[in-house]
């Protein structure tokens, strides 16, 4: 691998944060990528990267049709 051309990360959440850290511990060029704040979403609070956000953001509150909309209603 050539170390002059940097790695692209794409995404700054945790998982993207922390591997940009690494490959830039390990002295390699590393360029992140991130939407926000340019682009939101609506479990995003925030335009600064690694936030932490409920994976259960993006499912269904459909109590008949999902187990965790079952469990919200409850």
């Amino acid at each position: 691998m050539n170390q002059n051309k940097p790695i692209h990360v794409v995404g700054g959440g945790l998982a993207g944060s922390e591997a940009a850290w690494q490959v830039a511990r390990a002295g390699v060029p590393v360029v992140l990528h991130e939407m926000r704040p340019e682009r939101m979403t609506e479990a995003h609070q925030g335009d600064d990267y690694a936030e932490l956000i409920c994976s259960n953001s993006f499912r269904s509150d459909d109590a008949i049709g999902s187990a965790i909309g079952l469990l919200h209603e409850e």
